[in-house]
């Protein structure tokens, strides 16, 4: 196993992949002002595939009893509420929307989450931001919710502090703050498209990209989300799994179309959604045990998205459970067809932490990935983190993202997904022998009841 020595001053460090993890990164060792720094992307930014590129991400503090993942957005708040700062200032729009977000349990008992989330953050003197909500100031509150109430969502917490973020605007943002501190980008299907690493035996001297050019370095950062499990060898680290979004385009007369102060949600069993977008977009996603894509060569996930494959949908399976949910939670979709939807790919650790670190077999090269569906909130601080494991520095971040065995007590996913036990086993898509993981049809989006 080879030990890890910290780039010395002027070192030039390569980072592989421009998402969230990428550009944070680049952003935070770009302000030590001591390194040559290039990130290499087969596409322009905002990357088409990338989970980070997307209409809306959740930013919240509560995860139960994951503390340490609390404290990251507790730090992180102050530097999105920066941003827009920075933005307002050139004439832009915010990338971060403190709208607040409900937390939903059902029949009069909040969940085991949602009462670890509540003392979390109260023991963390964040009691304030928490508001415990009757149904009946949930109904009068957020009207939109009065039918979930009715059907059983009727206990809820509100966080004030939370909201979501426009996560391609915000991903903008942070390539401009990279540009501006002098990082090179070198970007393209050839140039910038990653193929295997440059090294002598176990040594990373770099890397080489599609066009079969050799770029060299002292260091080598692999910030390719759900894709890192396919190009580096990390043994059964990080899986790529496909998740569910879809998008409605309610009607101008709809009260999701005209009731303003809508806040993010969620509510079990692992469904999210977002206030109704400017230009009439209603998005509701699920936080799951999700899809495989295996590939044959040697059976790894490998993402499957609309860059490569432009008629995907979702599969039939997941359409009949958001239709299912929705029926009780947001009835009046029922009658809306599905205006858009897409499979958006995670990288998950078996512990829902993410993997940050060094790689134990070679030398010269860190692992940033490992998002497990809750890396994007992050963005503004999660790249500080890195860069410290980067220079050798211990903190709890390094030793909770490091490289690790977790055994079957330990592995679990985070206590917001929809499955709760890491031993269940996603769907491969489109599976010949399973017909609810074919993709949609137009049809299929389509509403099921006639129309008024």
């Amino acid at each position: 196993m080879s030990t890890y020595t910290p780039p010395p001053s002027g070192s030039r460090i390569i980072i592989v992949g421009a998402g969230a993890f990428g550009l944070s990164t680049a952003y935070a060792l770009s302000l030590k002002k001591k390194y040559q720094i290039s990130v290499f992307d087969r596409y322009q930014v905002p990357v088409p595939d990338a989970a980070s590129t997307d209409i809306s991400k959740v930013v919240r503090m509560d995860y139960g009893l994951a503390t340490q993942n609390m404290q990251l957005m507790i730090e992180g708040l102050p530097l999105w509420e920066q941003w827009n700062k920075e933005r307002a200032a050139q004439g832009k729009t915010p990338v971060f929307h403190k709208t607040g977000a409900v937390f939903f349990s059902k029949n009069g008992q909040y969940s085991d989450y949602g009462i670890q989330s509540m003392q979390s953050i109260r023991e963390a003197g964040y009691g304030h931001v928490i508001e415990e909500l009757t149904p009946q100031a949930i109904m009068e509150r957020f009207p939109h919710f009065k039918l979930a109430v009715e059907n059983g969502y009727d206990t809820a917490y509100f966080n004030k502090e939370a909201g979501w973020c426009d996560s391609s605007e915000a991903i903008k943002h942070v390539y401009e703050k990279c540009v501006n501190n002098g990082i090179q980008f070198i970007l393209g299907a050839n140039t910038g498209c990653f193929e295997k690493l440059y090294r002598q035996e176990n040594k990373v001297l770099g890397i080489q990209t599609k066009d079969q050019k050799i770029h060299r370095a002292d260091r080598v950062i692999i910030a390719t989300g759900p894709w890192t499990a396919s190009l580096i060898d990390l043994g059964d680290k990080l899986t790529a799994t496909g998740q569910i979004v879809i998008h409605f385009k309610p009607p101008a007369s709809s009260i999701f179309s005209t009731f303003k102060n809508q806040p993010v949600w969620s509510a079990d069993p692992g469904f999210y959604g977002f206030p109704t977008t400017t230009d009439g977009k209603l998005k509701v996603a699920l936080h799951s045990l999700g899809y495989y894509n295996l590939r044959e060569i040697d059976g790894k996930s490998v993402p499957r998205t609309q860059v490569t494959h432009q008629d995907d949908t979702i599969p039939l399976k997941a359409l009949k459970e958001f239709r299912e949910f929705l029926a009780k939670f947001f009835p009046q979709t029922t009658s809306m067809d599905v205006y858009y939807s897409r499979v958006c790919w995670y990288s998950d650790s078996q512990d829902s932490n993410f993997l940050v670190t060094p790689h134990p077999g070679l030398e010269n090269i860190i692992i940033a990935s490992g998002d497990s569906g809750h890396g994007m909130k992050f963005l503004p601080v999660v790249g500080l983190k890195i860069a410290q494991i980067v220079e050798g520095i211990e903190s709890d971040y390094s030793r909770a993202w490091g490289w690790r065995e977790v055994n079957s007590d330990s592995a679990a996913f985070d206590a917001m997904r929809a499955c709760k036990s890491a031993d269940m086993k996603p769907l491969q898509l489109e599976d010949t022998n399973n017909e609810d993981t074919k993709m949609c049809t137009a049809q299929d989006l389509k509403a099921a009841v006639p129309r008024l």
